[in-house]
């Protein structure tokens, strides 16, 4: 279908169309989630799941031009966009959405600029200031790599410096950042394999391009002080080990934000993927405690 004038890709699949509406926000920028619908099997029972290849990602890789329209507010304005049609296409007055890492961010200020499209918001992997994550993932990575006696992961680390990570360099130091995190359980953290995680973080022309453009807008998300507050319920769903977006951040922010209902859950078992990583908990969180909420 066509969004913000450009044409973009959904994939919609559930075992019953009047099923709650679900809309899934992928993270990155650029990392196109389709390829795991796979794995939305036991939300697909109770849900209609929408994912969505943002503009200049996946299947919407062509969508990335024209360039200059490659912007958090664009994109935002997308979600607003898709929202409306799926809320007329499956005659919801209001729709689920689920942000995840890169997509929380989408989700949090659709949210709060049109209130009226969502019953809830929910996140795995939220990006609450992402300068602030640098630094606490970076603090972490050092720490770690001296316990473990990983002399080549800390002399690595040691020539980056401290980020934040701005710049033309910064998204290759970070880069180099986010490998030794998944190298140590901070990014992926059940012992599961999973064998689509490779293909999603690792280089592909699309999601590198969508990275580069819109990287110094993900380098300045603060939401204390752009979304302070909303007017939907939210639920965070938090992966302990997490420090691609660290945990203790979206913690923070969390306790600061005003929401009519708010709560977070913490899976034990998980680093930054929590809806991967426990599927069946995640499950029964959107089943028992999001979707609950919509009905108030």
């Amino acid at each position: 279908m066509t969004l913000g004038g450009v044409r973009q890709w959904l994939l919609v699949r559930g075992r019953h169309a009047g099923s709650p509406v679900l809309l899934k926000l992928h993270g990155g920028p650029g990392q196109a989630e389709m390829a795991t619908a796979g794995l939305n099997g036991l939300l697909e029972n109770d849900f209609v799941v929408v994912e969505w290849d943002q503009r200049g990602s996946g299947k919407s890789a062509a969508a990335i031009q024209p360039a200059r329209a490659m912007n958090v507010s664009q994109l935002v304005a997308d979600t607003i966009e898709l929202t409306e049609h799926l809320a007329q296409r499956f005659g919801r007055p209001k729709l689920i959405v689920v942000g995840h890492s890169w997509g929380s961010v989408l989700g949090l200020m659709a949210v709060q600029r049109r209130p009226d499209l969502f019953s809830a918001f929910a996140s795995t992997g939220l990006i609450a200031n992402f300068a602030e994550g640098q630094q606490v993932a970076y603090r972490f990575l050092l720490a770690e790599s001296r316990r473990r006696g990983n002399t080549r992961a800390v002399t690595e680390l040691s020539s980056l410096g401290s980020p934040p990570y701005a710049g033309a360099g910064g998204i290759a130091k970070w880069g180099r950042c986010a490998r030794w995190l998944g190298e140590l359980g901070a990014l992926w953290h059940s012992p599961e394999k999973f064998d689509r995680v490779g293909w999603m973080l690792g280089s592909n022309r699309a999601a590198e391009r969508s990275f580069g453009l819109l990287y110094a807008d993900l380098l300045s998300v603060n939401l204390s002080q752009t979304v302070p507050q909303v007017e939907v319920p939210v639920f965070f769903a938090e992966g302990r080990h997490d420090r691609m977006a660290p945990a203790e951040v979206a913690e923070r922010y969390f306790t600061s934000l005003i929401a009519p209902r708010k709560e977070l859950a913490w899976f034990e078992n998980s680093a930054h993927f929590p809806q991967w990583e426990e599927r069946a908990r995640f499950h029964e969180f959107l089943l028992k405690t999001v979707l609950p909420a919509t009905a108030v």
